[in-house]
């Protein structure tokens, strides 16, 4: 299958997965995943050939397999769930959908519903909402906008501290091919699905959740967070700063701090009872 989920997995304890982002790797979680594997069952899927399944599969499909991952792997076993950007967006629509699946999750700068009306960059809401073929949208890369747009996604998605600048706009050939293949193919998923339908699911969600999100962060700001954690009704929110989007490569200390705070709290309060 073309979108089947390897995984890494590392320590002992209650499990908790790590989801990265849309177009992101495993080792964007290496230093989460070394300060938490002291206390919990770590596992890291690899989620590539979920995102860029050469049969296209929408959000909504997305949190199928993920679902038939964690029951085929995890049986009886209500797991915790962290995800960052996209992969925070499927965990809260995992933990909504499945809520026998999730025991507590936590969101760090999660993709919010109906996310290309509340993009910052006014680059990504072009490309992300106009319905382009693929060879356009490597057409348009090549040109002065697309430079822009590439440097803008650089400085979102990229973490220039701890992997060295990239210039992205200056990319050819192969190289720039794929990239318009990763902006096909995630436009693809964000027109065609059914936020609407998403957002009355945010309504019932009675799990508990933690948002941590940075104050300036390019992608969202601070309102659309703090409106989505409304509506999900997740009242415990933490605000980084200076971490950028990509806040678990750039400050994994903090993020694992925040994660593993959240989750000892909710076991206190069950002994607590």
């Amino acid at each position: 299958m073309s979108h089947k989920i390897t995984f890494r997995e590392r320590g002992q304890g209650p499990t908790l997965i790590l989801l990265h982002g849309y177009g992101g790797s495993v080792h964007h979680w290496e230093g989460v995943a070394s300060a938490l594997e002291a206390k919990y069952r770590v596992i890291v899927p690899n989620l590539t050939h979920l995102y860029l399944s050469s049969d296209k599969l929408f959000f909504t499909v997305q949190v199928e397999v993920l679902a038939k991952f964690i029951g085929d792997h995890f049986p009886n076993e209500r797991v915790h769930v962290a995800g960052l950007s996209y992969g925070g967006a499927l965990s809260w629509a995992l933990a909504t959908q499945h809520p026998h699946l999730v025991q507590k999750m936590a969101l760090i700068n999660p993709m919010v519903t109906d996310p290309v009306k509340n993009f910052l960059p006014k680059e990504l809401k072009f490309f992300f909402s106009i319905p382009l073929n693929l060879k356009s949208i490597y057409l348009m890369l090549s040109t002065p906008m697309g430079h822009s747009f590439l440097k803008r996604a650089a400085q979102i998605f990229r973490d220039e501290r701890s992997g060295g600048e990239i210039s992205l706009e200056r990319l050819k050939g192969r190289k720039l091919q794929f990239v318009a293949h990763l902006i096909h193919h995630f436009s693809w998923i964000l027109r065609s699905e059914d936020w609407n339908y998403w957002n009355k699911k945010l309504f019932n969600y009675r799990g508990e959740c933690r948002l941590i999100f940075d104050q300036s962060d390019l992608l969202f700001n601070q309102e659309a967070y703090k409106k989505f954690a409304n509506h999900l009704g997740c009242e415990d929110l933490v605000v980084l700063e200076g971490a950028g989007h990509l806040a678990i490569k750039s400050k994994p200390e903090l993020v694992a701090h925040h994660i593993q705070e959240f989750l000892r709290e909710s076991s206190e309060k069950k002994i607590a009872k």
